[in-house]
């Protein structure tokens, strides 16, 4: 800003200096479309007043010599941010879905639904131009996916689940951005350069990160996930297999959300996936996080009870609110990264009635961990789980060092071991 009290006259209107069908600054090139009348930096300031109308005027004046039309002014919400909503590809462009379909070798029917998959409005006239054309080429990338081999449906599943994880991506770094740009008493046009400058340092590089972050992910994936000699034999993926699954809550977490401020609540919730990620160590592996809980996934017992018991630990010692742990096995299929079926929904039930500081675990994950000296048992009866037909016998999962010995040390007559099984 150059701290001039109002706008030099150059700046009072935009005019064509020749009969090309552009608009020019100062007889600089501005690439924009308008409808061929100047641009009046004076009328896009209507409606406000004083120091407000001056520093808008000022962002205008700049947008305009930017290459931005009075239509784009006008129409944007946050005219602020349109340099870098620019930069992360809004060129003003837009196109029909028909043009993007015929230029990928697609029918427009699919790439409509590619552009559900990702979360596009749907456009019924596949001949209108109003598809912004940067959206309309990311729609009609995803085919790649079906030019590996993949099917529509897992094309579609697979494009879903991509823009699930992004979303929240996306979300963090705008928040992140407008943290580092916002400034007490910033003005309209600071904050423009600002968040432009951002843009072009950040676009270049977010790409090839996020490109580098999901080979490291495919890579330890592809290690972690044998193809079994079953499976090669039948030429296909197996259905539903063996797990132990866990789902660690913040106890009080709703109660909190009446003395805490957002932002308070966030940062709970996101050390507790910190400290999930942190305590899973394969073979177990972190699943998600949903809201103010955490969900872990074994092939094996025994690993997931000891992610489960440090989780709890890890949180106490970070000072967050006491756990609530459900643990489960069974089998289950999964699908795009989740799990799905009985013991996913048996272990959610057991969190929900789980007390604070607890790792509570149904009898077919006790069984499993046999006689393993990592853990002590306290018996915690039977009880009907809400969507779940019959009782489940609940142990209560510690460390040794957890009660006194008399009480929980293997291979004494006082172990819950050398008691009789539950029925």
């Amino acid at each position: 800003m150059d701290g001039s009290p109002r706008l030099p006259n150059r700046h009072r209107s935009i005019t064509r200096c020749s009969d090309r069908p552009v608009l020019r600054a100062n007889c600089s090139y501005v690439s924009a479309m308008t409808d061929g009348s100047d641009v009046d930096v004076d009328g896009l300031a209507d409606g406000r007043d004083g120091a407000a109308r001056i520093a808008h005027e000022q962002l205008v004046a700049w947008l305009v010599e930017r290459g931005f039309s009075a239509d784009q002014i006008l129409g944007s919400a946050t005219p602020a941010f349109l340099p870098a909503a620019r930069r992360l590809g809004d060129d003003g462009q837009f196109v029909s879905a028909r043009e993007i379909a015929e230029s990928v070798g697609i029918d427009v029917e699919l790439l409509q639904r590619l552009q559900d998959a990702i979360g596009l409005p749907r456009v019924e006239d596949p001949d209108a131009a109003v598809l912004l054309r940067a959206d309309a080429e990311a729609a009609s990338r995803t085919k790649l996916f079906l030019d590996m081999g993949i099917g529509l449906e897992e094309t579609l599943t697979l494009v879903r689940a991509v823009m699930a994880g992004l979303t929240p991506v996306a979300a963090m770094l705008r928040e992140a951005a407008l943290k580092a740009i916002l400034r007490p008493g910033a003005t309209e046009l600071e904050i423009a350069r600002a968040s432009e400058k951002l843009a072009n340092m950040s676009v270049p590089a977010v790409g090839p990160m996020l490109d580098d972050l999901l080979r490291v992910e495919m890579r330890r994936l592809f290690e972690s996930s044998a193809v079994t000699e079953a499976e090669r034999a039948a030429g296909e993926l197996p259905g539903a297999r063996q797990i132990t699954v866990a789902f660690a809550d913040l106890a009080g977490f709703t109660l909190l959300g009446e003395t805490l401020p957002p932002e308070e609540l966030q940062r709970l919730a996101n050390r507790l996936t910190e400290l999930a990620r942190e305590v899973a160590v394969g073979p177990v592996k972190f699943v998600k996080s949903i809201g103010d809980a955490v969900m872990l996934v074994s092939p094996t017992a025994i690993p997931l009870l000891n992610a489960a018991l440090d989780l709890s630990d890890a949180a106490a010692a970070a000072d967050l609110p006491s756990l609530r742990t459900g643990v489960a096995s069974g089998r289950a299929i999964s699908r795009a990264g989740d799990w799905f079926g009985t013991p996913v929904n048996v272990a959610s039930r057991i969190t929900a009635i789980a007390d604070p500081r607890s790792v509570l675990v149904e009898e077919a994950t006790w069984t499993l961990a046999g006689d393993a000296a990592d853990f002590a048992w306290t018996r915690h009866g039977a009880r009907r789980l809400k969507g779940i037909r019959v009782e489940i016998a609940l142990f209560i999962a510690s460390r040794p060092s957890d009660r006194p010995r008399r009480t929980h040390e293997r291979g004494r007559r006082t172990s819950l071991r050398s008691e009789p099984k539950p029925p």
